[in-house]
């Protein structure tokens, strides 16, 4: 897994760090440090937006059957006196 990797040393991923700008989404840096890896650089994915009715799904799955409306505002202007 560490061979599909790109490999670097500590000094050339500091005197090039826009080479993690150039990654795509799920690639990784391995950086060594003395021949040994000291950290992985990984670039991360967009973060997936749910919509309002996957929400609501959601909220219906953990909390099924009735529940009582709650004023979310008026609760924070109550806890705020």
């Amino acid at each position: 897994m560490l061979d599909a990797m790109k490999t670097l040393t500590t000094r050339e991923f500091f005197h090039a760090a826009g080479l993690v700008k150039s990654l795509r989404p799920g690639q990784a840096l391995v950086v060594t440090d003395n021949g040994a890896p000291a950290f992985t650089v990984t670039k991360a994915g967009k973060r997936v937006v749910k919509t309002v009715e996957e929400l609501r799904r959601e909220a219906r799955e953990l909390f099924p059957g009735e529940r009582p409306k709650v004023n979310f505002t008026e609760t924070i202007k109550k806890l705020k006196k």
